[in-house]
């Protein structure tokens, strides 16, 4: 398959389900008040002098709500009032100014070392899951039309859609192999595409006295500007503590380790943050190179049957406490390995979808060298592809999808340091493809 990417799936997308409502009270907010007190106080902490307008923001909550918050705090002497002179005549709020007094800063102080989060007010565990659950893949199902549309520049997918459209509306797991470079990872990461629908993600969920954050700038893409806007309109805006995305699209190789599966903190940053599955939800999380990974694959694989089986996970949380999360994504393997290598025919047959992905065919691998060729803007004539072909037929190599473009880009590199035409003549393929290819004859010399 063609690993190259442009973007052709340019349509609009639409949230699969209604916006979460702003919150008019705190009521209506589903988690402690203490909880969100704090979080004013660690927000004094890092702005200090903050006007309602500006905590309102940060917050990701209305003014009146902040307003509340601050005459509780106010009588419990944790905040001072500051005010500009150009404006002590007038009533208005958006001029105050509030600080932490001494206690505040003490209780702050305590807030920080219980939890060091500070963003949005976290959504509460079942706010989160209802809303995951009602923007769950399958209740959007994709057609043989989509998917097309979604392939529409990789080179040798089409032979695959019959197999990948059922798979994908159906919710199961997916295992993915065949020979590296055959075009998995990069087949598994453009699905999405095939969807029509953005999701609402939290910053945070709040469960059972901990804040976990979800959110990932690395793992999800923002669509709209309802976040960035300064104040919180009840019927223009909706709950500014979600945020409206491309469905997440999680990937991770061989740098995974048991630890990214459950709610953990970096050794930087004390902040929990949820597990890479949750980051997932609906979306797709795609385990690549399954087998390089430093623990056992079985050990890998058990973690995933409980979730696989019936659509939730259990966490541990940092204070003990265990807790269900919604498992609500599509679930993709990616290995070199054969089904049989992994050994596990109880997994196996918990893995709904197994796709094998083959060398492209002369046609296929043509046309991929031609369109790659076309975007390094470099010329490849006849008797290249001539010269390639009797490459490929010496050293018994495929015509994998990888090699048009790793080869190309070794091409245009000899081009331009010697200051050549920008063709690829039969000479500098081979060049190339001495370059690329090791000599086993020598490893080892």
């Amino acid at each position: 398959m063609n690993t190259i990417h442009k973007e052709v799936n340019n349509q609009k997308l639409e949230p699969q389900v209604d916006a979460p409502c702003v919150a008019i009270s705190i009521d209506e907010l589903h988690i402690p008040q203490t909880v969100i007190e704090n979080l004013v106080l660690k927000h004094l902490v890092a702005y200090p002098k903050s006007d309602v307008l500006h905590l309102s923001r940060l917050m990701g909550i209305n003014s009146h709500i902040i307003e509340e918050l601050l005459v509780v705090l106010k009588k419990k002497s944790y905040i001072e009032v500051f005010q500009s002179e150009q404006y002590s005549q007038t009533l208005t709020n958006s001029h105050v100014r509030y600080a932490l007094s001494e206690q505040g800063n003490i209780a702050a102080d305590i807030s920080f070392k219980k939890d060091p989060y500070l963003g949005p007010v976290p959504v509460s565990l079942s706010d989160y899951t209802d809303i995951v659950e009602q923007q769950d893949l399958r209740k959007n199902v994709i057609t043989q039309t989509d998917l097309n549309k979604a392939f529409l520049d990789v080179h040798g997918a089409q032979r695959l859609v019959s197999t990948l459209g059922p798979a994908i509306n159906s919710g199961r797991a997916l295992l993915l192999y065949g020979n590296a470079g055959t075009g998995k990872s990069f087949v598994a990461t453009r699905l999405l595409n095939a969807l029509n629908t953005s999701v609402y993600i939290p910053y945070a969920v709040y469960a059972d006295g901990n804040i976990i954050k979800v959110f990932s700038e690395q793992h999800h893409i923002i669509i709209d500007n309802n976040h960035t806007n300064n104040t919180c309109h009840f019927k223009e805006q909706y709950d500014r503590r979600w945020v409206l995305c491309k469905r997440p699209n999680v990937q991770v190789g061989g740098e995974l380790t048991m630890d990214m599966l459950e709610v953990n903190h970096s050794e930087h940053n004390r902040v929990w943050m949820a597990p890479l599955q949750m980051m997932a939800n609906n979306g797709i999380l795609i385990i690549d190179d399954l087998g390089r990974q430093p623990m056992a694959v079985n050990t890998l694989l058990n973690r995933w049957i409980v979730p696989m089986e019936y659509g939730f996970d259990f966490l541990s949380l940092p204070n003990g406490q265990q807790i269900t999360v919604p498992f609500t994504l599509t679930l993709a393997f990616s290995t070199n390995l054969s089904p049989l290598e992994i050994g596990d025919p109880a997994f196996l047959r918990r893995l709904g979808y197994k796709v094998q992905f083959l060398p492209l065919l002369q046609s296929e691998y043509r046309e991929l060298w031609e369109w790659v060729a076309s975007c390094h803007e470099i010329t490849l004539p006849e008797e290249t592809f001539k010269k390639m072909y009797e490459l490929h037929h010496s050293s018994n190599t495929e015509y994998l999808p990888c090699l048009p473009k790793d080869l190309a880009g070794i091409c245009r590199d000899i081009v331009v340091f010697e200051e050549l035409t920008p063709w690829i003549t039969p000479t500098i393929i081979e060049r190339a493809w001495e370059l690329y290819f090791t000599n086993d004859e020598y490893l080892g010399e």
